[in-house]
């Protein structure tokens, strides 16, 4: 028996706690997008926008249709023009009614105004578009900018952690050294010190900006973050050259895509307002149907009952506006409207070009400035290595040591920080190009799924 209670326990799937998912840079940008609060309402401005558009074809094509139905009491009526009722008092009983009226307008000339408002409507889902792409790029640029920060904060973390390690490990040789001056025991206490208020500020640093990154990439808060990204690494850049970028970025960037919609649709609307002046060709026509049991239906054409009836006409008709001087202000309003924004496209192109500019300088400065900080990295390493050398070989070379564990501690931190400045550089001139995607996360400081 307890063999087969023992047998039984041990079938029983024991349920493991589900680890919690680590995300990549991508999965954040990607969960922002679909939670920011600016691109949500840029999406409903679109769909808006959309509902024009199709408001607009509809009207190009299809007629106008109005349907009207009533319904009600009304004084019985027996007899006709001939037999009239023989009650003249004309208090008579009340009997019901059911009337019902359809009409319809069919627009056929000029057909090229419908087209330009069309053509207006479909810009202006363009505009739309624009600010969305612009809403969508600005949240991914705060998504990789709350990124790399919580990663830099993390290897500060680290490397002030480290750096109290290293301390206290030498804490006793230190303390009983001859070699040094009094003044450098007290610079050592200092420096302790010093550490311990910075790993404080480091703590709250990563804390406050994990619950930021969270935030922007719409996560709950129960749920716990945690990144695939081990350390803060360099992106990995593809190829840029500027003459590229300038090419690629003006049909790329929401601005110039808002503004060349936006004078496209101010175009459209300045042809239809001269449309007006054309005289407008359509076909109308309705049919009219009334029912009354208490009222005698009359057969006279001549006569027409309008609770009691059946017609139906069809018609071609013309309208005219002679309105023309406010005509001609609706068409100066349209043409100062295209004007001004046609105006606007030279100095925005050259803007633009001048944004890429910078920003590609800036990266460049950057890489530069990363470069330089391996180099520098690469030379405090080797320092405080044949510091620490000299310094089993000949314990009084402390000081040595010690000189070279501040300027290795100074040169790491400013290391993490090019590294910071050369991601954000790369992440600002993606967003100045528009969203291109010019940079990839670093395979080797990722986690393995």
């Amino acid at each position: 028996m307890i063999f087969f209670f023992l047998t039984l326990f041990l079938s029983i799937p024991i349920s493991a706690e589900k680890p919690a998912p680590s995300y990549s840079l991508q999965n954040l940008v990607d969960r922002a997008v679909e939670s920011n609060m600016e691109v949500a309402a840029a999406r409903w401005k679109v769909a808006a926008s959309a509902a024009n558009l199709r408001k607009a074809t509809s009207a190009r094509f299809l007629p106008r249709l109005r349907l009207d139905i009533e319904s009600g009491l009304v004084p019985e009526a027996k007899g006709d023009i001939f037999n009239p009722p023989s009650d003249t008092s004309g208090v008579r009983p009340l009997g019901p009614f059911g009337r019902t009226e359809l009409e319809f307008i069919q627009p056929i000339y000029p057909i090229s105004r419908g087209r330009q408002i069309k053509s207006a409507a479909e810009n202006g889902v363009g505009v739309e578009e624009a600010d969305l792409r612009g809403a969508q790029n600005q949240a991914e640029f705060e998504v990789k900018k709350l990124y790399h920060g919580v990663l830099l904060a993390q290897d500060l973390l680290e490397l002030v952690l480290r750096l109290q390690e290293e301390l206290e490990e030498q804490r006793g040789e230190i303390e009983d050294s001859a070699a040094l001056p009094m003044s450098n025991l007290y610079k050592f206490e200092l420096a302790l010190i010093e550490l311990g208020k910075q790993e404080r500020e480091a703590t709250s640093q990563l804390d406050l900006a994990q619950r930021a990154l969270a935030w922007q990439a719409g996560l709950n808060e129960t749920e716990s973050l945690q990144l695939r990204a081990r350390w803060l690494a360099p992106v990995q850049t593809r190829a840029i050259h500027l003459d590229s970028l300038l090419t690629r970025a003006l049909s790329q960037r929401p601005d110039w895509r808002k503004l060349q919609a936006g004078i496209a649709a101010k175009k459209a609307l300045h042809i239809a307002a001269k449309e007006a002046y054309k005289p407008q060709v359509f076909i109308g026509g309705g049919v009219r149907f009334a029912i009354a049991p208490g009222r005698t239906d009359q057969r006279n054409p001549f006569v027409k009952d309008e609770f009691n009836l059946f017609s139906g006409a069809a018609f071609i008709g013309v309208r005219q506006s002679l309105e023309f001087h406010l005509l001609a202000a609706d068409v100066a309003k349209a043409e100062a409207e295209y004007r001004q924004l046609s105006s606007m496209k030279e100095h925005a192109r050259r803007g633009a070009e001048l944004d890429v500019q910078r920003a590609h300088a800036q990266y460049r400065r950057a890489e530069s400035d990363l470069q330089a900080a391996r180099q520098s990295r690469s030379l405090a390493r080797q320092w405080l290595k044949e510091a620490k050398d000299e310094y089993e070989f000949d314990p009084d070379q402390l000081k040595e040591l010690i000189s070279a564990f501040e300027s290795w501690a100074l040169i790491e931190q400013q290391y993490f920080q090019s590294i910071y400045d050369f991601n954000i550089s790369v992440a600002t001139l993606e967003m100045t190009c528009g969203g291109l995607q010019l940079s990839s996360e670093d395979p080797s400081s990722l986690r393995d799924d």
